[in-house]
């Protein structure tokens, strides 16, 4: 695997340690802290994300033009300085103060994030590529893991806002990492005349002038099994995202697990990816990518309905929660392959970037609109099982979606 993939990997790994300090509890935090309702906080959450979601795409168009070592640097730099704000409004205890950086810091980082995708493409292609993939995800999940462990400690003894400026800390030493030791890829340093031979890695033979973003838009609209897979992962992702905001709130408020007993939940989560996303990867090489992903969907789904289960009966729920995590784990490592790697398999040459932010963009909607639909949905209900019910039946519409994108994609581009 090449050096700089490995560097990215440690470099999210720096990253998701400091952002799962706070990230898991935050919920949480205004519900219980500042006494917001579930509707409040998903409605925040949501009005922050929606701002932000037009920048993912933006920012891929940027990425095939201005450079991905570039914006992958801007974009940790200011998640770094966004969340030493968010600290500083949070010991204020300024709810206004805090958005007010949430969603500045966001909508770089939300600009930044289909860089990294068109960086890892830069450098591996085929199977190369979904291993590529498969190693930024462990170093995601592997901060992660350590991050939310952390994070319920020190929250503990040095209170919310203090944990959040550690992590502003941490994020901040992993942009000065990547500053240091990262290269540019292939394609960016094709844009200037080289001091050494080409490396293996670089593509083969010229690449094309750069279409403007006028071009760039006009073919991404009229490539319609993109947009018809853009709007299963959308839906997919209404499931999915339910994992971020509303499983804390239930498993704590309505199963009644603890604080404690749910940080080691979450770290076990971070866990899983770390010694099992490899061993997932490589046993669905050569399948396709939307069986996969149906795969992992009707995963999240089964855990959920488990849970919701789970609090109807009132059966030991400790261990159902921690069971849901394992298999909601394992639908995650599923379908994180194809929500990473299809995107630059779609992409026609030179439009990397543009197809990842696109695919981005929709599954920030589709975690927007699960966070709202949760809060939504707890608020008018108290039954477990009907909670989960209505949470999980994006699944069904979205699976049909990609069954049906299998039979448009040529094998080659929909092979893991």
């Amino acid at each position: 695997m090449n050096r700089n993939i490995r560097l990215l990997g440690v470099g999210v790994a720096i990253r998701m340690l400091g952002n799962a300090i706070y990230g898991p509890f935050l919920a949480l935090f205004l519900v219980n802290v500042l006494h917001l309702s579930y509707v409040d906080v998903g409605i925040i959450i949501v009005g922050v994300g929606v701002l932000q979601l037009p920048f993912g795409f933006l920012g891929g168009l940027l990425t095939d033009r201005w450079g991905r070592r570039n914006l992958i640097l801007v974009g940790l730099a200011a998640e770094a300085v966004a969340t030493a704000g968010l600290a500083y409004s949070f010991s204020l205890e300024s709810l206004p103060g805090a958005i007010l950086a949430a969603l500045v810091g966001g909508i770089i980082t939300s600009a930044a994030g289909p860089a990294t995708s068109a960086y890892i493409a830069d450098f591996a292609e085929g199977t190369e590529r979904t291993r590529g993939f498969t190693f930024y995800r462990i170093g995601f999940n592997a901060g992660y893991s350590v991050g939310v462990t952390l994070g319920g400690i020190l929250i503990s003894f040095v209170g919310f806002a203090g944990a959040v400026a550690t992590a502003a800390a941490v994020v901040g030493s992993g942009a000065v990492l990547l500053f240091l030791t990262l290269d540019p890829s292939p394609r960016e340093a094709s844009r200037s005349t080289p001091v050494a031979p080409p490396a293996a890695t670089d593509p083969p033979g010229p690449r094309p002038p750069a279409r403007t973003m006028r071009e760039s838009l006009r073919m991404l609209a009229k490539d319609r099994v993109a947009l018809e897979l853009l709007a299963a992962f959308l839906l997919g992702g209404v499931v999915v995202g339910q994992w971020g905001i509303t499983f804390p709130l239930y498993v704590h408020n309505v199963l009644g697990i603890s604080y404690s007993l749910l940080g080691i939940g979450l770290a076990l989560n971070g866990l899983v990816v770390v010694f099992g996303q490899q061993a997932t990867t490589e046993s669905v090489l050569g399948r396709r990518h939307t069986s996969i992903a149906i795969g992992g969907i009707l995963l999240y789904a089964a855990a959920f309905l488990g849970l919701g289960l789970a609090g109807l009966v009132a059966f030991v729920p400790t261990v159902v929660f921690f069971a849901a995590v394992v298999v909601i784990t394992f639908g995650e490592n599923l379908v994180t392959i194809p929500a990473a790697t299809l995107p630059s398999n779609l992409a026609p040459q030179g439009e990397v970037g543009a197809y990842n932010g696109l695919f981005s963009a929709a599954a920030g909607g589709g975690g927007l609109a699960a966070i709202l639909v949760g809060g939504v949905v707890l608020s008018l209900t108290a039954d477990p099982l009907v909670i989960w019910l209505f949470l999980v039946a994006p699944a069904v519409p979205s699976v049909l979606l990609f069954r049906h994108a299998a039979t448009r994609l040529p094998r080659a581009v929909d092979t893991a």
